[in-house]
């Protein structure tokens, strides 16, 4: 079950309990991770010592934080960059795809010039902003909208959608070496770029 689903089942069975009713009605190998995870991503929020509520959507909704905002802040920064990976998915589909990604928690995927990375820190610090980079130890728990950025001596862009972008060549390799997950999002880019995938989605032939 996803944080997502258990939220609904949590709103659906108390709007407050302890971590020991909790761990009574759910089976789970971790529940305090579990709901230390939740509370992070915004959908608990601790009611006292080992106890919390849910958190309402409309309050979840007003919490959840500017993820367009966050794309256009990265653009503005005056540096090379170029949003990769499920990034480059959710643009190149312009907002049609989406995997595995929620207010609570949305990494942003980055290409970026190794020669800048000391400057690309400096900036996302500047503004408040939490960013990983990618190979380095992680050194906090990192939730809500926050960077991930990819070191390279160069790299090649194109523009979609009023943003710098991973090329859509590689955008499609990525989707390849993920068809699980991205299968749907390939077919959706053969059909908007006429790129001759011949994909079809198998739910559109199991569910016949």
């Amino acid at each position: 079950m996803k944080y997502y689903e258990l939220w609904i089942t949590l709103a659906n069975w108390k709007r407050r309990f302890t971590v020991r009713e909790f761990r009574r009605v759910f089976a789970s190998p971790a529940p305090n991770k579990v709901l230390h995870d939740m509370a992070m991503k915004g959908f608990l929020k601790s009611a006292g010592w080992g106890k919390y509520r849910v958190v309402g959507p409309a309050e979840f909704f007003r919490n959840r934080p500017d993820i367009a905002g966050s794309y256009r802040l990265a653009a503005g920064a005056g540096m090379k960059y170029a949003f990769a990976d499920a990034d480059a998915v959710f643009i190149w589909t312009k907002g049609g795809y989406q995997a595995d990604r929620f207010a609570g928690f949305y990494p942003i995927s980055m290409k970026v010039r190794r020669s800048d990375l000391k400057r690309w820190k400096s900036f996302f610090i500047s503004r408040g902003r939490q960013f990983h980079v990618f190979g380095k130890p992680v050194r906090e728990t990192l939730f809500g909208v926050f960077y991930v950025l990819y070191p390279h001596d160069d790299f090649r862009t194109e523009e979609a959608g009023g943003f710098s972008v991973m090329p859509l060549h590689e955008t499609v390799e990525f989707c390849r070496k993920r068809i699980y997950a991205y299968e749907p999002a390939l077919e959706m880019l053969d059909e908007m770029y006429g790129l001759g995938l011949r994909v079809r989605y198998r739910e559109s032939v199991t569910n016949r």
